[in-house]
């Protein structure tokens, strides 16, 4: 037990050592419990969290823009990224390209400058990226206008923090709008509102209990309803549910779950779940579980280095799936590792037999480097297994298979081929500040429906590293978004960081768009989709083909839901294959597939709908699923 005297002396630590955040968003003194093991509902140590005394630096700004600069010059509130140099060096893991036709993939940076780091990314209908950081970390880049500043706190003395922590990036053109977020949205958790609503979900300090709601137009901001969860969520998991409503799920201290209220409601109790009890330690690696809606209505639950299936209606567990532990390891946060539901191909089942699923868990790292290893400067590899279940077979066991390259904190993310794409991440040590190294540059492709052993692609590196709190999202053309990353206490610039707050965006072109293959893109025509996809129902639509029709035994059709993605989980990700009822060759094509059969499969929401014909997919148009 802590002494009387003991929480004396560190609650004066504390606020010492918290003196220099003045503008974070904390309403309550640090719980400073940093490296002590405590029971239960006691966890109150701050992951990976240290203040920093030291001032903050003086950053002299470069006034020469560049051309992508340019695109937001009309966006005054924007800051130029101070110059530096790099004199620290560090290390790096990459692993050759191996592309059967020489195309490993390209990567342009599509902007140098976000305002506001990427610590979470979603990609919004009305064709916009949206950016969110802490704000709690000092100023960004990109200020709020002068009338527009939010207050730090409840308090009448509460200082006004004048920059954004939120921001609308437009990946086609590169400019930026600011967003104002009330609360703080530290390790929130996200998704999609059936209508296209983007729906934040707790966070750090004020924003713990707060869900903020932002409708997809070009004007629109968030609105900030800080006491609607009942319970703090900070690095919890939101999912959505068959009926479109969501769900957040633990987090510290949270053994439990709750739906989110509509907007101006709030929420008069939780519902326990002891699994997230049970998986917890003194590290509390069980955050950020990965959660997975599976055909059957029930969710997929991995936590720490367990996993369940839980029907969300009633808590209830089904049944506990095979151990995938050994007392050393963990696949969530802080070890943080990735998971994806793979591709739920609708072509494969019978009328009336139920429709198969199977879910991946990758990389991640041990248990003790979070708090022991990595505070100590000692970073211990990551893990380099992936395993993979049936979801839906109660006699399954996990398949394990090797990566070309360990990883943490990295992206798992599916593409419109049914390929998954691993991206970001580090090779050594876990998640927290600075408690990284040897960055993965090189991305991976995995395919699903090859053998073990023919599974993994190597592509071309990139030369930024994406550690922690960096992102990823696919953009509705097929490419990949690529941003952030910040492993330091604040914004920093400085020469003497190892790892600066990185602001660039890049763009990265996969394989399937190959220029030489790509000159035969099928285009779907938009005016063609008329109304939404309605369960189990024929959808009619029209796409044509550059230089010649293709044969329908070379198209597949796929629809995508976009994340929600942060600390390298895409929460409420997945994409099924269509059954193609019709198909009449030309120019256009007009082609009828039966939509998804129900709620359980594809939750109502706006989604990304492919065509990919010879490998090649289409940029996508969206379709709303009723």
């Amino acid at each position: 037990m802590v002494s009387p005297l003991q929480n004396a002396v560190t609650a004066f630590v504390v606020l010492l050592l918290a003196a220099p955040l003045a503008n974070a968003d904390f309403s309550f003194p640090f719980p400073w419990e940093y490296f002590n093991p405590v029971p239960g509902e006691d966890y109150s140590d701050l992951p990976g969290y240290e203040p920093n005394p030291e001032p903050e630096p003086v950053y002299k700004f470069d006034p020469k823009q560049s051309e992508i600069q340019q695109r937001a010059a009309d966006n005054t509130l924007l800051m130029p990224v101070p110059t530096r140099t790099q004199k620290v060096k560090w290390t790096s893991i990459t692993v050759a390209p191996n592309a059967a036709d020489g195309f490993a993939g390209s990567w342009e940076i599509i902007s140098n400058n976000t305002g506001v780091n990427s610590m979470h990314l979603a990609i919004a209908r009305h064709g916009k990226a949206i950016i969110i950081d802490t704000v709690a970390l000092g100023n960004s880049l990109l200020k709020l206008p002068n009338n527009n500043c939010r207050r730090t706190s409840n308090a009448k003395n509460a200082t006004l923090d004048c920059f954004a922590h939120s921001a609308e990036f437009d990946y086609d053109t590169g400019k930026i709008r600011e967003l104002k977020i009330e609360t703080d949205p530290w390790c929130s958790s996200g998704g999609f509102a059936p209508d296209g609503t983007l729906i934040n979900s707790g966070g750090f300090a004020l924003g713990e209990r707060s869900v903020r709601w932002l409708k997809p137009c070009p004007t629109c901001d968030w609105s900030d309803y800080p006491n609607a969860l009942f319970k703090g969520r900070w690095y919890g998991t939101q999912v959505t549910l068959p009926n479109g409503k969501a769900m957040v799920l633990g987090a510290r201290r949270a053994f439990s779950f709750e739906l989110i209220p509509q907007p101006g409601q709030m929420n008069s109790g939780i519902s326990a779940f002891n699994f997230l009890r049970e998986t917890t330690d003194d590290s509390e690696n069980n955050l950020y579980p990965f959660v997975h809606l599976i055909p059957d209505g029930n969710l997929f639950i991995f936590a720490n280095d367990r996993a369940v299936i839980m029907n969300p209606n009633t808590g209830r567990i089904i049944r506990e799936l095979p151990n995938l532990k050994d007392g050393l390891t963990s696949r969530t946060y802080p070890p943080s590792g990735m998971s994806a539901l793979l591709p739920i191909d609708l072509r494969k089942t019978a009328p009336g037999q139920p429709i198969q699923a199977e879910v991946i868990v990758c990389g991640g790292g041990y248990k003790k480097c979070f708090k022991d290893e990595a505070p100590n400067g000692r970073f211990p590899d990551a893990l380099k297994d992936c395993n993979r279940i049936s979801v839906t077979n109660p006699a399954a066991s996990w398949v394990k298979e090797d990566m070309p390259a360990p990883r943490t904190m990295g992206d798992l993310l599916i593409l419109p081929t049914g390929d998954l794409l691993m991206i970001n991440g580090a090779g050594k040590g876990c998640s927290g500040w600075l408690f990284a190294r040897d960055p993965v540059l090189t991305p991976f492709i995995y395919k699903p429906n090859e053998s073990i052993g023919r599974r993994w692609q190597a592509l071309k590196a990139s030369s930024i590293p994406r550690m922690y709190h960096a992102t990823s999202a696919v953009l509705p053309d097929a490419t990949i978004m690529v941003a952030g990353g910040n492993t330091n206490q604040r914004y920093d610039f400085r020469d003497t960081t190892m790892f600066p707050t990185e602001m660039r965006v890049e763009r990265l072109t996969l394989p399937y768009l190959n220029p030489k293959t790509a000159v035969n893109r099928p285009v779907i025509s938009e005016g063609s989709i008329t109304g939404g996809m309605r369960y189990g129902q024929p959808f009619t639509f029209q796409f044509s083909m550059p230089k010649q029709p293709v044969d329908q035994a070379y198209v597949m059709v796929t629809m995508y839901a976009p994340p929600y993605t942060t600390h390298g989980f895409s929460m409420s990700q997945r994409l099924l294959i269509l059954k193609i009822a019709q198909y009449s060759k030309g120019a256009p094509t007009q082609i009828t597939v039966t939509a998804p059969p129900n709620a359980n499969i594809a939750p109502q929401g706006y989604y990304y709908l492919f065509v990919v014909a010879g490998g090649v997919p289409s940029k996508a148009t969206w379709v709303q699923v009723l």
